[in-house]
């Protein structure tokens, strides 16, 4: 019996030492921030912690077992809504200690009552190689601090060695004031031990999650990357179903990767066909993400799926440098908000210069000014005017059109007229600060001034991008933006006389690019793929058709249409497609989909030019669609712009060279080395005597058409927003084509500005200041010239006469 007794309390005891927790602690409110639990601190109970693997919760006594895993690496928490650990939310298990204890302090003030709060995306910032970042993390902190946002997230591409181990600095939770998370991104996966080491050992685990508000927030790893990681998808998935398992049915899920899971509707995500996880039953959201560096979103059956490209430099497909600002309700239903960087209370009167201004048929003069603060939006505009040092009118608001434009109309007294008239422009923003423009103008309703001069200004209450002005008919045609998915993407017509809205017809998402009109129909392209035919006096939908293309990268080449035929889409599905319905004449075989191309096809000598990004550049029979030459050497596959076309020879501008080809051949005949970057969409203007074209960081530039010389530079300010490729502040760019008019070149500038130069030495002689960069290219019809503005304004300016 004695006997029995013995053998039963071993095998009981070896049950309890079977059962024995690995690791144990304590979460608790560090009141003193001392970093060590003292004696009637606050305890927390309900905490989740977990080794990486396995996932429990903390008792009434703030207590925590966890057995660990052979995999272990870490114990984290999950972070919960209410509190902020300046980034100690996890602990390296260091083999010496089986006791890791968490202090936390409380961060409720900037979640609302209800749990609705605000926080910051960021994405692929890759500093391993650039210099003055404080520019662009100090418009985060300070947009943070003005907004109330709950925290910030950082969805990988640090970049390499160098970059993980500066960024923590740059940006963490103590200076940001704000908590700080990151994910890793396929560049985070440096050489070491094994792929995430040095991420590790600066950021701590891989994955994890925290809440705020009433959603669960999941970080999960990208899947690989330049090195092997020491994770696996089977890690990744065990956690998650273990993480999940803790939340409350129904409780709101929003999950950050650097990469989008899925283009389609349903995010599951599993390591075979018995072991996955569908999201969406567990009430997700969104899926926020970055690797592409473009912006985009898209709603994928229910969930928000949520692309922000780089903020301190310009996207690889010409994206705007900018951060996302993410509103979430109660629900944890999101609306999202780009934030541009480096400007500082900017504002501009956009409607007056060259001491003139538009004029209405009533009299009345509208006010239009474009304002922007990177760290604190625009709240309240107003204007006012005074002549012969009196008022006559008083301090008016403007009306809120787009994140960058405000507007009105001025009806100045009869008795103005012939006077000069000082209108003043205050803008206030959120933070409290404020900024004024003042400028002056000759109020003269019945006279034509010898300079082009502003005919009309319209406003389409939507930013406006790549999309160049189509005058066909009597009417003006642009596209827009809708980078936030709130339904401004849409087709307009204007009036080309008065600037009228005749139509608007609404797209699924942005148009990104340029339109064409062609037999009495518009036809579009929108960044899922989507392609319109739409009726140009009307305004009505001829056919619509969803094109094969790659879920991403999103679509951002423009498209052709002549003779009946657009020329649409982008790798397997581009082609040839039938005006009339759409349906594919061709389909291109030999090239595949690229990372972003914003050129447009160009139909030349029975050739369709187009290409990929980092792919090629390709001549496809206009005829057949048969792949007839392709060029992938010498920089030529960044191209970015359309070609020039003059009788056989295209001339286009690449990376850091210029380029003429012959068109049917596709053979190189001549390539000029360039002294600058020239990774923007600039066609180059062609003359008798000059190649002109815009550049990346030096303005617009001219070379010999004999000698390839630089014969002049018309050099620009530095952009408002970065959008070429890699270009960062300060960089005079130039997205758009230079335009021959009157013996004069007109061209828009991302600085915000319509030049006018003298095509023999590049000298300025003509100028408008918009206050909002200008991306695309102006157009004319003889009598007019129409320009589009990034904060959505549509320019008419009456030529010389």
């Amino acid at each position: 019996m004695e006997k029995k007794k013995l053998i039963l309390l071993l095998l009981s005891c070896a049950v309890i030492t079977e059962a024995h927790a690995a690791y144990q602690g304590r979460v608790y409110v560090d009141s003193n921030r001392n970093g060590v639990y003292d004696k009637g601190e606050k305890v927390l109970k309900d905490i989740r912690v977990s080794d990486g693997l396995n996932v429990v919760k903390t008792n009434a006594e703030g207590v925590y077992t966890l057995p660990g895993h052979e995999r272990e690496r870490f114990i984290f928490i999950t972070t919960p809504s209410g509190y902020r650990t300046d980034n100690q939310y996890y602990r390296r298990i260091d083999g010496t200690g089986q006791t890791y204890d968490f202090g936390l302090q409380p961060w409720k003030g900037r979640i609302k009552t209800d749990g609705s709060h605000k926080f910051i995306h960021i994405s692929d910032t890759e500093i391993f190689n650039t210099e003055n970042q404080e520019d662009w993390a100090n418009n985060v902190r300070d947009y943070a601090a003005n907004q109330d946002i709950a925290f910030i997230i950082h969805t990988g591409d640090i970049c390499y060695e160098n970059g993980l181990k500066n960024h923590i600095r740059l940006m963490n939770t103590s200076n940001m004031d704000c908590p700080m998370f990151y994910c890793i991104g396929n560049h985070d996966l440096v050489k070491g031990k094994y792929g995430e080491e040095v991420f590790e050992n600066v950021y701590g685990p891989v994955y994890y999650s925290f809440d705020f508000g009433n959603v669960h927030y999941v970080v999960t790893p990208m899947a690989g990357g330049d090195h092997q990681p020491g994770y696996t998808k089977e890690d990744v998935y065990r956690w998650l179903k273990n993480d999940l398992a803790q939340v409350p049915a129904g409780k709101p899920v929003i999950v950050f990767n650097h990469d989008l899971l899925t283009s389609g509707n349903e995010f599951v995500f599993g390591i075979n066909d018995n072991e996955k996880i569908n999201l969406n039953e567990h009430n997700l959201k969104a899926w926020l993400y970055g690797h592409w560096h473009n912006h985009f979103v898209r709603r994928q059956g229910d969930v928000l799926a949520i692309s922000t490209a780089t903020l301190d430099k310009g996207g690889i497909d010409h994206s705007t440098s900018a951060f996302r600002v993410i509103d979430v309700d109660r629900k944890g239903d999101v609306r999202t908000a780009l934030r541009y960087t480096y400007i500082n209370k900017s504002v501009e009167i956009a409607s007056i210069a060259n001491d003139g201004c538009a004029v209405a048929t009533d009299g009345s003069v509208p006010v239009s000014v474009n304002t922007y603060n990177a760290v604190a939006p625009t709240v309240r505009v107003t204007y006012s005017c005074t002549a012969d040092d009196k008022t006559v009118i008083p301090e008016t608001q403007l009306t809120q059109n787009t994140d960058w434009n405000w507007s009105g109309m001025a009806k100045l007294p009869a008795n103005c007229k012939g006077k000069r008239i000082f209108m003043t422009a205050k803008a206030l923003f959120n933070n409290g600060e404020a900024t004024v423009s003042r400028t002056s103008f000759l109020y003269q309703p019945e006279e034509r001034a010898k300079t082009p001069q502003l005919e009309w200004l319209r406003n389409v209450n939507a930013n406006l991008y790549f999309s160049s002005p189509v005058v066909a008919s009597g009417k003006v045609y642009v596209a827009s933006l809708d980078e936030d998915l709130k339904g401004e993407g849409a087709v307009f017509a204007l009036d080309a006389k008065t600037g009228e809205l005749q139509w608007k017809y609404p797209v699924r998402n942005s148009i990104k690019n340029t339109i064409a009109v062609d037999d009495g129909t518009v036809f579009a392209q929108d960044a899922e793929g989507y392609l319109y035919a739409i009726d140009a006096q009307t305004g009505r939908l001829k056919w619509d058709k969803k094109m094969n293309v790659a879920g991403l990268p999103v679509l951002v080449d423009g498209l052709t249409a002549t003779n009946g035929i657009v020329y649409a889409g982008s790798g397997k599905a581009f082609g040839a497609y039938n005006g009339k319905t759409g349906d594919p004449i061709w389909l291109n075989k030999g090239w595949p989909q690229g990372e972003g191309t914003t050129s447009t096809p160009l139909l030349a000598n029975g050739v369709i030019v187009s290409g990929a990004n980092w792919r090629g550049f390709y001549g496809n029979d206009a005829q057949t669609g048969e792949l007839l030459w392709k060029l992938d050497k010498d920089g030529i596959t960044d191209r970015g712009a359309t070609p020039a076309c003059i009788g056989n020879l295209l001339y286009v501008a690449s990376r850091q060279s210029l380029f003429i080809i012959d068109s049917r051949p596709g053979k190189v005949v001549v390539r000029k080395e360039l002294p600058f970057n020239v990774q923007v969409n600039s066609t180059p203007l062609v003359t008798d005597n000059l190649i002109v074209f815009g550049t990346q960081t030096d303005g617009l530039v001219a070379l010999d058409r004999e000698t390839f010389e630089v014969r002049w530079k018309a050099q620009t300010s530095p952009a408002l927003v970065y959008t070429a490729p890699y270009s960062r502040h300060p960089a005079a760019t130039i997205e758009t084509s230079p335009l021959l008019v009157g013996g004069t070149v007109y061209f828009g500038a991302s600085d915000g500005i319509i030049y006018g130069v003298n095509p023999e030495n590049g000298q300025t002689i003509w100028k408008h200041k918009t206050g909002a960069p200008l991306f695309s290219t102006l157009a004319t019809d003889g009598r007019m010239i129409f320009a589009t503005d990034f904060g959505g304004n549509v320019y008419a300016f009456r030529c010389n006469e």
